[in-house]
């Protein structure tokens, strides 16, 4: 009962305070409108003119700061996320070609702790869509760790998901890519109609 009656009080003050600020704005209008009414209309016509180039400068300046800002953080947070999405490349890539190129698979103590840092890193660096992409290659890996699938290509499209999730942040389009299009540039045999 008690916050009721504490919610009705702040309603009442806000609704006060919202008055008292409308009423003094009118006030202040009322003003402005009586310095402008009383002033010669030649130079009321030079002070509004002044007023808007002011103004709108001043707005100007004001946008182009927060946009600037903005820039710069962006551009921070892409020198931040590179290494950690290059990181993972390298490791899918490694996974992908190692027997290939003579060299040896990375061990399952290896990959726990390259998932552990990477989890850690994306966390902090990631976008939303990018620690949704890694989720859901992260849950896929593990159904599919024992190597029994219904759809052995499932993986690979999850693969295929994260790295367009990585273009995507980075700042690419991936306009004119589908479906198996990053695949098919190293995987030799993947089915046409799966792409």
């Amino acid at each position: 009962m008690e916050t009721h009656t504490q919610n009705k009080k702040q309603i009442a003050l806000g609704l006060f305070l919202l008055g008292l600020l409308l009423f003094g704005g009118y006030l202040l209008l009322a003003k402005i409108w009586d310095v402008f009414s009383s002033i010669d209309p030649k130079l009321g016509a030079g002070l509004v003119a002044a007023s808007a180039t002011i103004l709108v400068s001043v707005f100007t300046v004001l946008v182009s700061k927060h946009l600037e800002r903005k820039a710069e953080i962006l551009a921070h947070l892409r020198e931040k996320k590179i290494p950690t999405y290059e990181k993972i490349i390298n490791f899918i890539f490694s996974l992908t070609f190692a027997e290939k190129l003579g060299k040896k698979q990375p061990s399952e103590n290896e990959m726990i702790k390259f998932m552990a840092e990477i989890t850690q890193e994306l966390v902090i660096w990631g976008s939303d869509e990018m620690l949704e992409a890694f989720y859901k290659f992260r849950m896929m890996s593990i159904e599919n760790a024992d190597g029994n699938s219904n759809n052995p290509y499932a993986v690979l499209f999850m693969v295929e998901d994260l790295l367009l999730a990585i273009r995507k942040d980075l700042g690419h389009k991936n306009k004119n890519i589908s479906r198996g299009k990053i695949l098919g540039l190293f995987v030799n045999d993947l089915p046409n109609e799966l792409k």
